[in-house]
């Protein structure tokens, strides 16, 4: 068994071929995410006028969010998020100045805990942003309504998972994942990564679906996938990120590249990038329509929660949303996150 290079944005954005093709599948490191942003509409050449509108609006509202107060920040945030989705969703599908909608709507119902959201499932005559955005970043098809209790749905995105479990008191559900690697064993392909948990905890995550495996006192997450072919091919990078990912793995940008975790959660295992988005639309929906609700629903630590979400997570969804498009790692030069 030998272990042979990572690339194609192996594991987390591996597609299954290139939307765009970018810097010979390796990571890359970028300064101005707008102009980058510019630089792709510009290669794909792909109803360049109607595309550039789109980036240039969010990124005036990205901007002017960055330089608001923290209660107007969500809907700014949404909006400069609906429309760099509109451009990543016509990246990949090519639908062009047709009829776009939320897709999405949200029932406060007084309180944080009883709060819900529900994604509309797809439809043929418009485009829901949404489930569109899903599809297109993680091949996941929308054929009904999809309801969900946000204070649930937060708890998985793991940018801010350490001050959830601070607010509301309760163990975390993420396990750090060290030292990946991929095999090869003649025609088959091996993930393997350590995970950082106790026996307990293993002993929690086993049930939903991870191959765990015992070695020199390490437990180890295993994946493979038989092919037809000796050869390290992008289909085989593709297949085996497709398993990994099917079993479920979190993600954020730290200051040091990404950082991999497992949940031991069985429900609301969501993407983060969709977390942030919807979470996004919700936190908006309520500063523009109740924004005299926005302190009757959080507590004071649940403000501070929002706050923390408000300033860590928009960059996270821009650059995640980026490197999942593209299919390659994405990383911000000489920042802090």
């Amino acid at each position: 068994m030998i272990e042979i290079e990572s690339k194609f944005g192996f594991p987390l954005f591996t597609r299954e071929k290139n939307n765009i093709y970018l810097g010979n599948h390796k990571k890359l490191i970028i300064s101005d995410i707008w102009s980058f942003w510019d630089y792709i509409i510009k290669k794909t050449n792909y109803e360049r006028e109607f595309m550039h509108s789109l980036l240039e609006q969010s990124k005036n509202f990205y901007t002017a969010a960055e330089n608001s107060p923290i209660k107007s920040r969500p809907l700014l945030y949404y909006y400069s998020f609906l429309n760099l989705a509109k451009v990543a969703i016509n990246l990949d599908k090519r639908y062009g100045m047709t009829n776009y909608l939320h897709g999405i709507s949200e029932n406060h119902q007084g309180k944080f805990l009883n709060s819900e959201i529900k994604i509309v499932k797809k439809k043929n005559n418009v485009k829901n942003v949404s489930c569109e955005l899903m599809e297109s970043l993680d091949g996941t098809l929308l054929a009904s309504d999809l309801t969900l209790n946000v204070k649930k749905y937060l708890a998985h995105c793991v940018g801010i998972h350490r001050a959830y479990c601070e607010i509301y008191k309760s163990d975390e559900i993420f396990f750090r994942l060290e030292n990946y690697k991929i095999l090869r064993d003649g025609k088959d392909f091996y993930f393997r990564a350590k995970v950082i948990a106790n026996d307990e905890n293993i002993d929690l995550i086993r049930p939903l679906g991870y191959n765990i495996i015992e070695d020199n006192n390490e437990f180890l997450w295993e994946e493979s996938i038989s092919t037809t072919s000796y050869s390290a091919t992008r289909n085989a990078y593709y297949q085996l990120a497709k398993q990994v990912k099917s079993k479920g793995i979190w993600y954020f940008i730290g200051n040091d590249g990404y950082k991999m975790y497992i949940s031991k959660h069985s429900i609301y295992r969501h993407s983060p990038e969709m977390i942030i988005y919807n979470t996004m639309y919700f936190l908006g929906s309520v500063t523009r329509y109740h924004p005299y609700m926005f302190e009757r629903l959080f507590s004071d630590k649940e403000q501070w929660l929002m706050s923390e979400f408000l300033t860590t997570q928009p960059k996270q969804f821009l650059y995640l949303l980026t490197a999942k498009i593209l299919g390659q790692n994405v990383l911000k030069a000489y920042s802090s996150f």
